[in-house]
């Protein structure tokens, strides 16, 4: 399982879209751009938006990877498989909480079974940071119109695949999750970052005991 984000600046927000959008254009991209649906047909679009993100120094990405097998949310989260991902998607965002920052959090939306899931995910965000730094609104978006979101997608996407051996040699998802790889000069997406500090590309793997 892997939860991923893009940070940016709130006014940067519109002219990233728009580049987005104008690349979209270009190569004939329709519909929503996903993970789930790269192929050999879309291959080459979908490594120019990867590279819009890699040329793009107002965009920053941030992805939490759990091991799938060793998730047990009657050990961890009292049986509740959903607080256990909600508390990953905390971890993911409140280790990149910087002082003097106000946020606007926009998630993509999850059906849950907890009425108050993202209520309480921005209650612990205003906690952890209050004093230093402020949650302006966390609210939930659809990603099929929103295009940054569709990036983190693509981005959080290749490393789960990778990250649990799921990439089968000589597909496109495997050329693209090769070519994000070569973008940041790691040999695969099977790596980690040194440190959770800010950067272009964090990637944490929680240890699970």
């Amino acid at each position: 399982m892997a939860i991923g984000g893009i940070w940016l600046p709130r006014d940067e927000k519109h002219r990233i879209t728009a580049k987005i959008q104008e690349i979209r254009r270009r190569t004939g991209i329709r519909g929503e751009v996903k993970w789930s649906k790269t192929s050999n047909r879309c291959l080459a679009a979908y490594r120019q938006l990867t590279d819009f993100f890699f040329d793009e120094p107002a965009a920053k990405f941030r992805v939490i990877v759990v091991d799938q097998a060793k998730f047990d949310p009657a050990t961890h989260h009292g049986g509740d498989s959903e607080l256990g991902f909600y508390k990953f998607y905390y971890e993911m965002l409140e280790k990149w909480i910087e002082p003097g920052n106000e946020y606007l959090v926009l998630l993509d939306f999850k059906q849950n079974h907890g009425a108050d899931r993202y209520q309480t995910l921005r209650l612990f965000l205003e906690r952890r940071c209050r004093g230093f730094a402020w949650i302006s609104d966390l609210t939930v978006i659809d990603s099929r119109q929103a295009p940054i979101a569709q990036i983190c997608d693509l981005l959080t996407g290749a490393v789960a695949a990778d990250s649990s051996s799921d990439l089968k040699p000589g597909t496109a998802k495997s050329e693209l999750a090769a070519h994000i790889a070569g973008r940041l000069g790691w040999p695969s997406l099977r790596c980690s970052s040194l440190s959770p500090a800010v950067c272009k590309f964090n990637v944490f793997r929680i240890q699970l005991q």
